[in-house]
């Protein structure tokens, strides 16, 4: 039936093309997007849930260490959250406390000792990142692992034997 419909249709715009009508035979019409800001939380390789953001190890020292170390955020378990964002958006990482916090001092606990820790971007000379206050961080149209890392200054003496621990809270804004 469509067919049908299409022939008396044609018939009439040649009939008007006839009685001196204009109908021109080719027109215009817009085509459209709107990208909006935005990221996306991935994973490499991909899973659909568990996601965390990696771990930061600073790996196993005698009771009796002293000095600074640090180090950098990095995959648990084979696995890394990534975050991909639109190209040129303007992203912001809020950083919890953590779970054993002394005011704004994050710390590692195992459980009844605490050692004092600190984080910050990994771009050269950054300050610690304070807990709940927003920074803003340069994510590129790729996927990529947050630009974190930690520092601790070990004491030398009093420290526990044991594993330490924090969980800390990541707020992705843009």
């Amino acid at each position: 039936m469509p067919h049908r419909l299409l022939v008396p249709v044609g018939l009439a715009l040649a009939a008007q093309t006839v009685a001196g009508a204009a109908v021109f035979p080719t027109a215009v019409f817009t085509v459209g997007a709107t990208v909006q800001n935005g990221c996306v939380v991935t994973s490499a390789p991909t899973l659909d849930t568990g996601l965390a953001f990696g771990q930061i190890n600073f790996g196993s020292f005698p009771a009796l260490a002293g000095g600074n170390r640090s180090a950098a955020l990095s995959m648990t378990g084979g696995v890394q959250a990534l975050l991909l964002c639109t190209a040129g958006v303007n992203v912001r990482l809020t950083l919890d406390a953590g779970q054993h916090a002394d005011g704004l001092q994050r710390r590692l606990s195992n459980g009844s000792r605490f050692l004092p820790y600190s984080l910050n971007l990994t771009s050269a000379g950054n300050p610690p990142v304070v807990p709940l206050v927003p920074i803003g961080i340069s994510v590129g149209s790729t996927a990529q692992a947050l630009p974190l890392q930690a520092s601790i200054t070990l004491p030398a003496t009093g420290v526990a034997a044991g594993t330490y621990t924090d969980t800390v809270q990541v707020t992705v804004s843009w």
